[in-house]
């Protein structure tokens, strides 16, 4: 088990004493890199510039909690850390974005670990069904997971990564061209599903499991290759899926995948001490509240697309009791196999790491936590 005491600090260190009087950013035109403005009206290259690559589609909470992240770290070192910030896919296709990183095409990556897996078993656990339905609380769970469980940590240190955060996706979501009301009627559809608990446990209720990066989700249902996606609030939304796909519904998983940000490793041990603080001081920041409070705020901005789509036909959630059923159903499989794949890729201890998560999930279960989605579902209801 490990210690409960969390690295968590409300007291910004030394480097981002002088905050209240930090210089103003500029984007330098040639190189991407920010410049600083001193107190001479002169400017500073930064200490060191950071390429980013990503698969968070602006405008998703996704890329509001990543983009939280790099404002702070460049406001709280005044200007010495900067990002060269890429659009998504830009510069590498969403399943390459980890190579990207260890290969030093770029220094941070934000992605979908699931494309992955065989880097990232100690965060596949997202995906287990049925047991995350707090927001808040897995993301703090799976940093105190990486910064204080020896195995998790070495997972890390296997990739050349330097972790920085893991948060979930949103709750999922069945997009389908008919209403779907109960897993039985699952049985028979071609379907886009994330995370390998999620894509076992849709397989078992005879769904065909396509596997397809969100990016080419829209076209995989135009072309036919799939009938069905069960996602989160950004595939109706921002990938636009509820042009093809008029019925939604919640089937009361809950939390089924994430999106995780790293460093590469020999860039964060390259950086002087302060700078580290900064970079572990937000990253702590970040899982510990930061990241929730972004997320539910842009997630609250994709309802009212979703309100106002005239191809919408319904956004509901299945009954309680059905849900209930579906997971009584499935009884220690889900935990049982998370475990044996863990294992498999390489985790040390999968039982061990699992527990930990498990009990810090417990000790979080009463972090307040919005749900943008729920609330949603509720307002199409009363429409």
């Amino acid at each position: 088990m490990f210690t409960q005491q969390k690295k968590r600090t409300a007291v910004r260190r030394g480097v981002a004493a002088g905050a209240a009087t930090a210089a103003m950013l500029l984007v330098a035109g040639c190189s991407g890199g920010v410049v600083t403005e001193n107190g001479s009206g002169g400017t500073t290259e930064p200490d060191v510039t950071l390429t980013l690559v990503t698969a968070a589609v602006q405008g998703t909470p996704n890329a509001a909690v990543q983009d939280w992240f790099l404002d702070e770290l460049e406001s709280r070192s005044e200007g010495r850390i900067a990002i060269e910030r890429t659009e998504a896919y830009a510069l590498c296709a969403a399943p390459e974005i980890a190579d990207c990183v260890r290969d030093g095409r770029a220094q941070i990556g934000v992605t979908i670990p699931d494309y992955t897996p065989q880097y990232f078993p100690s965060t596949s656990m997202v995906s287990i069904p049925f047991i995350g339905q707090n927001w808040r609380a897995i993301t703090n769970a799976l940093y105190d997971l990486h910064t204080e469980n020896e195995n998790a940590k070495a997972i890390m240190d296997r990739n050349g990564l330097h972790y920085l955060a893991t948060w979930p996706v949103g709750r999922v979501l069945i997009g389908t061209k008919q209403p779907v009301e109960n897993p039985e009627q699952l049985a028979g559809l071609s379907a886009r599903v994330s995370g390998p608990l999620a894509q076992q446990l849709f397989q078992e209720a005879g769904v065909n499991i396509v596997a397809l990066p969100a990016n080419e989700a829209y076209e995989g249902v135009e072309r036919g290759l799939v009938d069905a996606v069960a996602a989160g609030m950004d595939f109706p939304v921002n990938y636009k899926l509820n042009e093809l796909l008029p019925y939604w519904t919640d089937p009361g998983l809950g939390q089924y995948s994430a999106f995780g940000m790293w460093m590469s490793k020999d860039t964060y041990e390259s950086l002087s001490d302060d700078l580290k603080a900064v970079v572990d001081e937000v990253a702590a920041e970040l899982s510990s509240g930061a990241a929730a409070e972004v997320f539910n705020t842009q997630a609250l901005e994709q309802c009212p697309q979703m309100l106002e789509a005239t191809t919408v036909e319904d956004l509901d959630a299945w009954d309680e009791s059905v849900t209930d059923a579906w997971r009584e159903t499935t009884g220690d499989t889900m935990l049982e196999g998370w475990v044996a794949l863990a294992s498999g890729q390489g985790l040390e201890d999968a039982q061990g790491v699992l527990d930990d998560y498990l009990d810090s999930l417990e000790e979080y279960s009463d972090t307040e936590v919005n749900d943008a989605v729920l609330a949603c579902i509720k307002d199409f209801e009363s429409r």
